[in-house]
């Protein structure tokens, strides 16, 4: 009984991660030639390329915001009419979600690796949808446990976006505003759960922090999985010491947590690798 109060409506949640997922396939089968677009900032050329697999990525990213919205109406603490547009903070990582699955199996097409992530991506999904839902909760335990794994998953999927990004064969003024975007929303995402509100100018601080160190180890002979590691542990190190700052804490419980992290991940990820 109370697993079955932790899910939502298994039609709902069949439903959007179905359609999601079936989008990511359909770039396996169909396709268009890519478009090239030109343009110039401040005399400095610009030029990518669109492609079918990212007007998916996009797409899907929409409707994961508007399946986590509709999941959440069916929650029995959803909020009243006048207050919904608190839902939007469970879209953060459901967008998230999908941006990471888009690069990676873009990154995969047409190797056997796709599939692997196709399935892992379907779980990983429906992970964060059924986190989201519980997170909604105002109180209760699995509130509190939703919250835990809701963080380390937004992590573990900023760990993901940024292998991929490394993976790929972007150029770094692609790179890195995805970088940045996806340190904006975990760091985010992540004050909010431990807090309960949002801040702002730190968030977008400390992504200008991630994103810098990102311009660095461009130019560094380091693998994806190093670059990724190395930015987690600096991403997830400033979201504690604001934490710390926020909740007033003094001495070794204010620089514990953050140094033991960034200490932890910086070690495996410059010589554990």
């Amino acid at each position: 009984m109370h697993f079955r109060e932790s899910l939502p409506e298994i039609h709902r949640l069949s439903i959007v991660s179905a359609a999601i997922m079936l989008a990511f396939a359909l770039t396996q089968l169909v396709s268009f030639p890519a478009q090239l677009f030109s343009f110039s900032i401040f005399g400095i050329a610009l030029t990518f390329f669109l492609d079918f697999s990212t007007v998916v990525t996009v797409l899907t990213a929409i409707l994961a915001a508007a399946g986590m919205d509709w999941l959440i109406l069916s929650h029995p603490d959803q909020p009243e009419d006048g207050m919904r547009w608190r839902s939007i903070r469970h879209w953060i990582l459901p967008i998230l979600t999908t941006l990471v699955l888009g690069i990676a199996m873009n990154s995969f097409a047409g190797s056997r690796f796709w599939w692997v992530a196709f399935v892992m991506g379907s779980m990983l999904l429906i992970s964060v949808f059924i986190a989201e839902y519980n997170v909604a909760a105002s109180t209760g335990e699995r509130h509190y446990l939703a919250r835990i794994g809701l963080t380390g998953l937004s992590f573990a999927l900023y760990l993901l976006l940024v292998i991929a990004l490394f993976s790929s064969d972007l150029r770094l003024f692609i790179r890195l505003p995805l970088i940045a975007l996806g340190a904006v929303m975990v760091m985010a995402r992540a004050l909010y759960l431990r807090l309960g509100e949002w801040h702002i100018i730190w968030t977008f601080v400390n992504s200008l922090v991630v994103s810098q160190l990102a311009v660095g180890l461009n130019y560094l002979p380091l693998s994806p999985i190093q670059n990724g590691l190395v930015l987690v542990g600096v991403a997830y190190g400033l979201t504690s010491f604001v934490i710390g700052v926020k909740e007033s804490r003094k001495g070794m419980a204010f620089w514990a947590e953050p140094l033991v992290m960034m200490g932890f991940l910086f070690l495996i990820g410059l010589f554990g690798i």
